[in-house]
C-alpha cells in the first residue's frame, strides 16, 4: 500500500488557509469574486450573511469535476466524510457520525430541496443536475429538525428557466466507463417552465476481482428528473419535481481481505487460499462461484417534491411536501475473501416516507422578523436478509420492521439591536412515537431444517474447537453460540415515544470588512431498534444530545478579492449513537457515553492578477471519547489494546480519539483562466485533498489506521462559451494514492484479518460539452 506524509500539500494549505472551489468570475475592466447565494437559514442569502460555518459548492463544479458520488465530493470539504460500507454509507461530521445500521438515522441530516433523507441508502442517489451543494456544519436544529446534531447537507436541484437553454456532457474515463449528462429546460407558456435531466452511468469499476475474473464495482445507472415551475399569478409559485433512480452493480464494495504481516509465516486453514492476497492493493479476491456466491445489487428510487410559496405583503408561506421510496435487493460476500466464511446470499430493503412542512416568513423593514413553522413525518421499513455462515453449517434469517411518526413546531426570531447587531433565538419542540420488530432465526444448512427443530446437532468444526464434543442437545449447543459467539434466535419488539425541545442562540455583528458571530445550540438525534444486533439484550438505544459552541467571523478584504472565514467551535455529545463490529459475527448499536468535539474551521477564496483564484480549505479537529466504557476492544495478532477494563472482555475509550477524525484535513484549489483569442478559452484546475492519519475502525485498531496523504487532480479545459463548446481532460488522484476508507473485522477468522473498503487509484476522463 502506497503511503505519504501531508508534507507539501498541507503546507501549503496552512498557508493560505483559504476555501470553497466557487469559480470567481473576471470581467474586462474590473476583478470580483462571485456571490455564493444559499439557502441554509431557508432564505434565499449570500454565504456571507450567514452565521454558521458552511461550505457551498455550485453544481457547475460538480459536473465539470466528474463528480458523481458523495465520497468523492466529501473529499473536498474539510472536516467532513463519506464512506461506503457494507450497509450504506457512513457520514462523519467534526469527527461525528453513527455508522451503518437499519434501525437509525444519520448523524449528519441530508435535505434535498427542502426534504429529509435519513437513510444510508440514499447515498447512493448521484448528483443529477443541482444547482447547488452546501454543508452546514454543527447542529441545525431549529430549521431542520431532529437528526441534525454534527450537521446537515442542504442539496438544491437546478429550476427550470424562462428561456430555452440545456446541456450534454459526456465523460469518458479511461479503463472504467462513461458518465452522461443532459437536461434541457423550456417555457411551457408564459407562466409555466419545465426541465427535463437525466444523468446516465455506465461504470467497468475500478478494481479487478480476480477471483470473480471481472472489474468491480460495476454501476449500470439512470437517473431521471422532471420539474416544472408554475408561477399562476404575481404573488403565488409552485415548483413540481419527480426524479427515479435505477441503478444496478457487479459487485457491491470496494473491499478485499487484508491481514497483518504476523500472519504471513503462520499455517492457516486452507481454505483461506494464498495469504499473500490479504493486502491492500487495486486487486479483489472474494466470492466463491463454486458455493454459489454473487456480488450484486439493484436499486430503485422515486422521489416526489412539491413546494408553494405564497407572497402577502412582508409575509411568505411556504409549503414542502415530500414523497419518497426505495428498495434495495443485494448480496454480498460477507467475509470479503476467498474464504467460505460467510455469505449474505440476499437482502431485501423497502422504505417509504412522506412529510410536510408548513413555514411562515416575514421581510418587515423593522428590527423583527421570524421564521415559524410545523413539520410531520412518517416513514415505514421493511428489511430482510439471509447469511450463510459455513463454519457454523447455518443460515441466519433476519427480519426487521419499523416505522416512525414524527410531529415539531419551530421558529427563529430575528432582533436587529441597532445597525449593527443581530440576535437571533431558536426553538424546536418536536415528538416522535417508533414502533419495531426484529426476528432472527437459524436454519442447518445442510438439511434445510430450523434449527430449533432438531433435537441433537452435529457439531459444527469451529464450536468443537472450542472445546464442544461432536454432539448436543440443541439447547446446549444454541447456549454455546450466545455466550462464546454472540448469536441468539430470538424475536423482539417494542415502542417508545420521545419528545425533544432544542434551543439556539446567535448573535451577529456587522462592520465594513464582514462580520462576528457567536452562537449556542443543542441537539437531539432520537432513539430507537437496532435493526443488525445479534442478541435480543442489543434491542433498544438512548437517543444522543449535543451542546455545540461556535465564533466566527467572515470578511472581504483586498478591496473585494479575498473572501476569509474562520470559526472555532467546540461540541459536547452525550450518549453517541454507533454502530460497531461485535468482532465476531455482525453488528450492534451502542451508546457511547460522552465525547467533545473542538477544533478550528477556515476556508475561503482569494481572486489573483493574471486570471488565478485560489481556493480551499482547512481544519484542525480535536475529538476526544470523554466517557466511554464498555467498548468492543479491538482484536489483532500485532498489537494488544492498553485500555482494557477489569473484566478483561471490554475496553476503556475514555481519552481516546475517534474514528474518521483526523487532526488536519481540507482542500486546496488553483484556477488559472485565460482568453486565448476571440471566443477560445483556457482554464487550468489543479487540486488537492488531504488528510492527517485517521482510524477507519470504531475500535480504533492501530493496523487500520490510514495514514495521512495527499492527492492531486487537475483538469484542463478548451472551451467557447460564446458557440457552447468544450473540452478537457480531468485526471485524479494523479498520485495514485492507495488509501482505505473503512474497515472492520474479519467474521469467524483469526484475529489479525480484516476487510478494508479501497478508493480508486488514477484515474483520467475526456469530457466534452455543449451548452446552449
Amino acid at each position: 500500500m502506497k503511503k505519504t506524509t501531508l508534507n507539501q500539500s498541507v503546507a501549503l494549505a496552512l498557508i493560505t488557509t483559504l476555501a470553497i472551489p466557487v469559480a470567481a468570475q473576471v470581467q474586462d475592466k474590473e476583478q470580483i469574486l462571485e456571490v455564493i447565494m444559499v439557502t441554509s437559514q431557508k432564505r434565499t442569502q449570500s454565504i456571507k450573511d450567514v452565521p454558521i460555518s458552511v461550505t457551498a459548492i455550485a453544481g457547475e463544479q460538480l459536473l465539470k469535476q466528474n463528480i458523481s458520488d458523495n465520497e468523492e465530493l466529501a473529499d473536498k470539504v474539510a472536516n467532513f466524510d463519506i464512506s461506503q460500507t457494507g450497509q450504506g454509507f457512513n457520514i462523519t461530521m467534526r469527527g461525528l457520525g453513527s455508522g451503518p445500521n437499519q434501525g437509525f438515522e444519520q448523524t449528519v441530516g441530508t435535505y434535498v430541496d427542502g426534504v429529509y433523507r435519513g437513510r444510508a441508502y440514499q447515498m447512493r442517489s448521484a448528483f443529477v443536475d443541482l444547482e447547488r451543494f452546501e454543508v452546514l456544519r454543527g447542529p441545525q436544529s431549529t430549521l431542520f429538525g431532529k437528526n441534525t446534531t454534527a450537521g446537515a447537507l442542504n442539496v438544491t436541484t437546478r429550476r427550470p428557466t424562462e428561456d430555452l437553454s440545456g446541456y450534454i456532457s459526456a465523460n469518458y474515463e479511461f479503463n472504467n466507463g462513461y458518465t452522461l449528462d443532459a437536461a434541457v429546460s423550456a417555457p411551457l407558456s408564459d407562466n409555466l417552465q419545465v426541465l427535463a435531466t437525466v444523468k446516465v452511468l455506465d461504470h467497468d469499476g475500478y478494481f479487478h476481482n480476480s477471483l470473480a475474473n471481472r472489474d468491480e464495482v460495476a454501476r449500470d445507472a439512470t437517473f431521471a428528473r422532471v420539474s416544472f415551475a408554475w408561477q399562476p399569478s404575481d404573488t403565488l409559485e409552485i415548483f413540481l419535481s419527480y426524479q427515479h433512480d435505477d441503478e444496478s452493480n457487479v459487485g457491491i464494495a470496494p473491499s478485499q481481505p487484508v491481514a497483518e504481516p504476523v500472519l504471513m509465516g503462520l499455517t492457516l486453514p486452507a481454505y483461506f487460499a494464498d495469504i499473500n492476497q490479504y493486502k491492500l492493493d487495486d486487486d479483489l479476491y472474494k466470492g466463491n462461484a463454486a458455493l454459489g456466491e454473487d456480488e450484486y445489487g439493484d436499486y430503485q428510487a422515486d422521489y416526489l417534491t412539491l413546494t408553494a410559496d405564497w407572497q402577502f405583503k412582508n409575509l411568505t408561506l411556504s409549503s414542502v411536501t415530500g414523497w419518497q421510496e426505495y428498495s434495495m435487493l443485494q448480496s454480498n460476500d460477507g467475509d470479503h475473501g476467498p474464504a467460505p466464511l460467510t455469505y449474505r446470499q440476499d437482502s431485501d430493503e423497502n422504505f417509504e416516507q412522506i412529510s410536510q412542512e408548513l413555514r411562515l416568513s416575514s421581510e418587515f423593514d423593522g428590527a423583527f422578523n421570524f421564521i415559524a413553522g410545523v413539520y410531520v413525518q412518517s416513514t415505514d421499513l421493511a428489511f430482510d436478509e439471509q447469511y450463510r455462515i459455513y463454519p457454523l453449517n447455518a443460515l441466519g434469517p433476519r427480519q426487521y420492521s419499523g416505522d416512525s411518526d414524527t410531529q415539531a413546531i419551530f421558529t427563529k426570531l430575528d432582533y436587529q439591536l441597532d445597525d449593527h447587531w443581530l440576535a437571533s433565538l431558536g426553538l424546536r419542540y418536536s415528538k416522535e412515537d417508533k414502533e419495531a420488530k426484529r426476528d432472527l432465526g437459524m436454519v442447518e444448512l445442510s438439511s434445510g431444517l430450523p434449527v430449533e427443530q432438531i433435537d441433537i446437532i452435529n457439531v459444527p468444526g469451529a464450536v468443537q474447537a472450542m472445546g464442544a464434543p461432536n454432539m448436543l442437545p440443541t439447547d446446549v449447543y444454541l447456549n454455546i453460540l450466545k455466550n462464546n459467539l454472540g448469536l441468539e434466535i430470538h424475536s423482539v419488539n417494542g415502542k417508545l415515544s420521545e419528545t425533544a425541545f432544542d434551543p439556539s442562540l446567535t448573535v451577529s455583528r456587522t462592520f465594513k470588512q464582514g462580520m462576528v458571530y457567536f452562537s449556542a445550540a443543542t441537539g437531539t438525534k432520537s432513539g430507537g431498534y437496532d435493526a443488525r444486533a445479534n442478541l435480543a439484550k442489543d434491542w433498544q438505544f438512548d437517543a444522543e444530545e449535543v451542546t455545540s459552541y461556535e465564533l466566527g467571523t467572515k470578511l472581504t478584504l483586498l478591496d473585494g478579492t479575498l473572501d476569509l472565514n474562520f470559526a472555532l467551535f467546540n461540541m459536547d455529545f452525550k450518549n453517541m449513537q454507533t454502530s460497531v463490529f461485535d468482532g465476531v459475527a455482525g453488528f450492534y448499536v451502542e451508546n457511547g457515553g460522552r465525547s467533545s468535539s473542538q477544533g478550528i474551521e477556515l476556508d475561503g477564496r482569494w481572486l489573483l492578477p493574471g486570471g488565478f483564484t485560489l481556493s480551499g480549505n482547512l481544519a484542525y479537529l480535536d475529538f476526544t471519547w470523554d466517557e466511554f466504557s464498555g467498548a468492543k476492544c479491538f482484536k489483532s495478532a500485532q498489537f494488544l489494546p492498553d485500555n482494557v477494563e477489569a473484566n478483561g472482555v471490554t475496553c476503556d475509550f475514555s481519552g481516546k480519539p475517534g474514528a474518521y477524525a483526523p487532526e488536519f484535513s481540507g482542500h486546496l484549489a488553483l484556477d488559472y483562466w485565460h482568453v486565448l483569442s476571440g471566443d477560445l478559452e483556457l482554464n487550468i484546475n489543479l487540486q488537492t485533498n488531504f488528510k492527517s492519519s485517521y482510524y477507519t475502525n470504531y475500535d480504533l485498531n492501530p493496523f487500520t489506521e490510514q495514514s495521512g496523504y495527499g492527492k492531486v487532480d487537475l483538469r484542463v479545459e478548451l472551451s467557447d462559451y460564446n458557440l457552447g463548446w468544450s473540452i478537457a481532460l480531468v485526471g485524479k488522484n494523479l498520485t495514485d494514492q492507495v488509501t482505505s476508507s473503512y474497515s472492520t473485522d474479519m467474521s469467524f477468522a483469526p484475529a489479525g484479518m480484516y476487510a478494508m473498503w479501497v478508493e480508486p487509484g488514477r484515474t483520467v476522463a475526456l469530457q466534452a460539452a455543449y451548452r446552449f
